[in-house]
């Protein structure tokens, strides 16, 4: 990795630490504040390759926040997002309020959940590939005690 990238995601995650930021748009003028030139597709790859994810936070607005692994990040996303489930076969077909399919989907990526090959996020669709149907039937009964 060159310096200028490392100094960069340096200042990324300085700002978010210290900052609620709603967006990447918002996140790009902070960066342009402290001089940082950055387009939005390369703010996009480093906020992906720093763990970070722009979620709702219960009021009917975003924020960008760092997905970790624990399970009150998840139980919090989930709780937020998840609207239906089910499967067909071993694909599961997971429904969540209109934008959020891209954090949910991120957060079951972090989750590690045994037995799912890959995820696809859409704006309110996530398919889940699970290895087979007994998995999937598993998977979506875990994740049913979310749905509010």
């Amino acid at each position: 990795m060159s310096k200028s990238k490392n100094k960069r995601l340096e200042i990324v995650r300085s700002i978010l630490n210290e900052n609620k930021i709603h967006s990447q748009v918002e996140l790009k003028e902070r960066l342009k504040e402290c001089n940082v030139k950055i387009s939005q597709s390369t703010l996009s790859r480093d906020l992906k390759e720093l763990g970070y994810i722009r979620a709702p936070i219960g009021d009917g607005t975003y924020r960008i926040i760092k997905v970790e692994g624990g399970e009150e990040r998840l139980d919090l996303l989930f709780r937020l997002g998840l609207v239906e489930l089910y499967h067909v076969n071993n694909i599961i077909v997971i429904k969540t309020k209109t934008g959020n399919a891209q954090a949910v989907c991120t957060a079951i990526d972090h989750a590690r959940i045994d037995g799912i090959a890959g995820t696809l996020a859409g704006d309110d669709t996530i398919f889940a590939l699970a290895t087979n149907k007994a998995v999937a039937n598993r998977v979506v009964a875990e994740l049913k005690k979310y749905i509010g």
